[in-house]
Formats: structure tokens, C-alpha cells, sequence
């Protein structure tokens, strides 16, 4: 019922159209009236005009409001007059229409403006770019970690930041790389970390730089802290005795100095001298041992990369361990998945993983059914990575934290530096390495290159 009026409307127009071409045939040809005829043939061309500027005038009213739709144009509004009388029902629901998208529209520009203020505002540097390396998006906080006011393209770095841009293209997703900026006599120590996105099949680059410069000093205090605290303790350990020793040689040889020119001495007391400097030899050496321990992981050599095969790799491993897996009856595993080539430093891997085994050996001292698994595999980021497996003793949750640690070890033979010295090289590598333990189940190391 809300669309009568069109109806009726449409409905009379033709109704008077028809009625006044059959006035103007009625007169012209019948009754010979050429001005009668001619005033009825004004009347159809004029009703004929009327009607087609009515749905004209009804069309443009709906395209109206199909562009507002269409561009989500609050500013375009519908003749509410000439609907109202045309269509009862549906201006009603137009208009409904109408403000539903107008406050979506509104809210949407509130969301947009929030959102904005919210990537202007934080800290994280955030640098948007298309398939052409061209910056769609960029936030204030990026534009100073990298000491621009602009930036249209991402080669434009190249004129104050050399081999930045080339990094940051090489990057993989979800890698992180860590770069060391200077702006205006500021020193960055960013990570810069790179995702992809898809927008209505456009292929997107989302950059984003965070200042860890804070977080690195506090870790590396806090580092500094756990070394010199360890240092100390071992150090301590070897010259508390030897001073001990020194003093108590000291004063027996010292007794005795006064009381005739030519002193002589008892096999006893000679035999108890030569001990005692036999104990300041050994921890005297015990300490050289330490500080030569300590060095290994201050003075690495540079990489040597090359490519050389896993399979092999393991075998060698294998090779090496072959009589003393024998002799404790522990069984060793190899597999290798989707990788064959491994690009890095040979020897360096090998001392790593020789670390690792020998640490699973020893986990596995009465252990039932021993084992020791090494895989290799390409992850979905196409990473290497490699495993090594024991179903050894494991660690207690306990030290887990403390296991990298420079000469932190749970074994009372065991120097401390073998994961720090893997956990050094691996950083050489750009890659990572993780240990995964639970008591009385085992351990599993990953190393990812």
C-alpha cells in the first residue's frame, strides 16, 4: 500500500496521454477539426513530457541513493518531500537505510582517525610498502629512528643509511635483524623485523622498527653480573687455598728460622712442603685453565661458510662417537628431510654438535634403552634446522634458565662453556639455538640457521 501514489500517478499520465492522442485522431481525421486537434496533440506531448520527467525524476532520486551507498557519502541526502508523497513505506526505509550508513560511516572515519593517532603514537616504527617499494605508510616514530621528515621510496635510504635497504629486502617473514643506527649524534640499536600482507590482491611489506637499545644495556649488565659473580666464585675457589697453603708453608718454615744459623728439616716436614706446593701447582694450573676456558668464547674466529652436505655431517658425528656408543649401548639415530646442503661454517657446526652428543652421552649413564636422535628438516619460514635428542636424565626446571651461562654446569666433570661456546657460534650464524628438557624424560636441542 506505502507505493500507491506511483502507481496511480504512472496510471493517470498514460490514461491522459491516450485519452488526448485519441482526442487528437477523433478531431484531425473524423471531424475535421485541425485546431481542436492540434490543442489535444499539445496536451499528449505535454502529458508525455509530465510522465517522463516523473521517472526520470524517480530514477535520479534512486540512483541518488544508490551512489550514496555505493561511496558511503553522508552528504548526499533523499528529496524527503517528493519520496514521502511518491512512497509512503518506502521513504521510511530508505531513511532508515540512510542513517544506519551514515553513523556506520561516521564511525568508521572515528575508528580510522583512532587507529591513526594510536601507529602515530607508539613507539614501534612502522613503514608501509607496495610491490614497488614505494611507502604507502609511514609513522612518526619510524621517521625518526631513521632520521627522515619524508619518505616516498624505500631506496631513498640508501643516501644516509648504506646497505640498510638491501637488508631490509632480504628480509624473510617473521625474520628480525638487528641494525645500529646514528641520528643526530643518537645511537639506535634497532630490530628491524619484516611481514606480508595481502589487501584486495595487492601484495604488501609491513616493516617495523623497535629500540631495544634500553633492554640490551639491562641484559648486558645483568649478563655482566651473572659472569663476574661466576668468575669471582671460581676464581675464588683456586686462590682462597693456595693463599692458605703459601701462609701455612710460610709460617713452619718460619718457626724455625731463628733458632740456629743452619736449619734442618725432617723428611716429614719436607714431604708436607712438597704437598702443599704440589696443591698451588694444581689450582695454580686451575686457573690458567679457567681464563684459557674463558677465552674460547671471547675470541672466535671469523666465519668460514661454505656448503657442505648434512648426511655426511652425521656421519661424521656418528663416526667419531662410534666406540663409545658401543661400549654404553646407546643407540643412534639420523634423519634427514628436505635439506641436503647446509651454508655455513663446517668446523664450527661440528664442534656444536660434538658439544651436544657428548652431553647426551653423558646424560644417559643408566639410562634404559638408551637413544640419541639427529634430525634435519626445512621449517615453513625455509630454515634449517637441525634436532638433537636423548632420553637421558634431563635437567631439573630449576637451572633450565641457566644453561648457556659461561661455565654454569650440573656435572661435576664438566667445564660450563660447551652450550655458551654453541650459543656464541650460533649468533655468528644469525641463527638460534633452544633447549627443550624435562627431568627423568630427556632433552631435545634445536639449532636454526
Amino acid at each position: 500500500m506505502g507505493y500507491n501514489r506511483f502507481y496511480i500517478n504512472v496510471f493517470l499520465n498514460v490514461f491522459l496521454i491516450a485519452a488526448a492522442y485519441l482526442a487528437f485522431i477523433f478531431f484531425l481525421f473524423i471531424r475535421d477539426q485541425p485546431a481542436t486537434a492540434i490543442l489535444f496533440g499539445f496536451f499528449a506531448v505535454f502529458f508525455t513530457g509530465r510522465l517522463i520527467y516523473y521517472i526520470n525524476r524517480t530514477n535520479r532520486m534512486l540512483d541518488n541513493f544508490i551512489i550514496f551507498m555505493k561511496e558511503h557519502d553522508p552528504t548526499l541526502t533523499i528529496s524527503s518531500r517528493f519520496v514521502k508523497k511518491t512512497f509512503h513505506g518506502f521513504y521510511h526505509n530508505l531513511q532508515k537505510i540512510e542513517d544506519e550508513m551514515k553513523e556506520s560511516r561516521i564511525e568508521k572515519e572515528i575508528q580510522a582517525k583512532y587507529l591513526h593517532t594510536i601507529v602515530e603514537n607508539v613507539q614501534t616504527g612502522i613503514v608501509t610498502l607496495n610491490k614497488n617499494n614505494e611507502v604507502e605508510l609511514i609513522n612518526k616514530a619510524a621517521k625518526n629512528y631513521l632520521g627522515v621528515t619524508q619518505l616516498r621510496h624505500l631506496s631513498e635510504l640508501n643516501k644516509t643509511h648504506s646497505g640498510l635497504v638491501a637488508r631490509i629486502r632480504d628480509l624473510n617473514p617473521g625474520e628480525q635483524i638487528l641494525e645500529k643506527l646514528t641520528i643526530h649524534g643518537k645511537t639506535h640499536c634497532l630490530s628491524i623485523k619484516g611481514s606480508f600482507i595481502k589487501s584486495k590482491g595487492e601484495p604488501y611489506t609491513i616493516i617495523t622498527f623497535n629500540d631495544i637499545k634500553n633492554e640490551l644495556e639491562e641484559q648486558e649488565i645483568h649478563s655482566w653480573k651473572k659472569l663476574i659473580r661466576i668468575i669471582t666464585h671460581e676464581i675464588m675457589n683456586s686462590i682462597t687455598p693456595i693463599t692458605t697453603l703459601t701462609g701455612a708453608i710460610k709460617r713452619k718454615l718460619s718457626e724455625r728460622k731463628g733458632e740456629r744459623e743452619i736449619v734442618e728439616y725432617t723428611s716429614l716436614e719436607i714431604q708436607d712442603a712438597l704437598s702443599g706446593m704440589d696443591i698451588i701447582e694444581e689450582r695454580s694450573r686451575g686457573v690458567i685453565h679457567f681464563i684459557s676456558q674463558y677465552r674460547k668464547l671471547t675470541k672466535l674466529p671469523p666465519l668460514q661458510i661454505t656448503g657442505f652436505g648434512i648426511t655426511d655431517l652425521f656421519d661424521k658425528i656418528k663416526y667419531l662417537f662410534k666406540e663409545q656408543l658401543k661400549d654404553s649401548g646407546i643407540r643412534f639415530y639420523t634423519d634427514v628431510r628436505n635439506v641436503k646442503v647446509l651454508h655455513a661454517d663446517k668446523k664450527m657446526v661440528e664442534q656444536i654438535l660434538i658439544n651436544l652428543v657428548k652431553n647426551a652421552i653423558e646424560a644417559l649413564n643408566r639410562i634404559h634403552s638408551p637413544f640419541i636422535e639427529m634430525k634435519a628438516f626445512t621449517d615453513p619460514e625455509y630454515r634449517t634446522i637441525l634436532h638433537i635428542e636423548d632420553n637421558g636424565h634431563g635437567i631439573p626446571a630449576k637451572y633450565l634458565e641457566h644453561v648457556f651461562v659461561p661455565f654454569f654446569t650440573t656435572r661435576e666433570q664438566g667445564s660450563g662453556i660447551g652450550l655458551s661456546l654453541s650459543k656464541q657460534i650460533m649468533r655468528l650464524h644469525k641463527g638460534d639455538i633452544a633447549l627443550f628438557s624435562e627431568e627423568g624424560k630427556g632433552t631435545r636441542v634445536v639449532l636454526k640457521f
